[in-house]
């Protein structure tokens, strides 16, 4: 019977591409510096990359799209549908 495997713990060059990308991405003066954006965007990171399936090179541009998507201070009270959202 074959199994999969599957890698579950981050190398330590991996968890340190992601913080210093995530430390790069949260000083950009278009992030919203708000503790439940920052959270928000950490664990995106987590969820999207998981262990041996993330390399600054190839998906830092699409990270900081989604970041500047969903974490921009201009995204934060966008109007949506006509109606304004605030993040507090």
């Amino acid at each position: 019977m074959d199994h999969l495997f599957v890698k579950t713990a981050f190398e330590p060059e991996e968890l340190s591409g992601l913080k210093a990308l995530f430390d790069e991405i949260t000083s950009q003066r278009w992030f919203d510096m708000s503790d439940e954006a920052k959270e928000a965007f950490a664990r995106y990171l987590i969820e999207t990359f998981p262990a041996g399936g993330f390399n600054a090179k190839t998906h830092r541009s699409v990270v900081e799209a989604s970041a500047r998507m969903f974490y921009s201070r201009d995204t934060a009270a966008q109007p949506q549908n006509g109606v304004v959202f605030n993040r507090k």
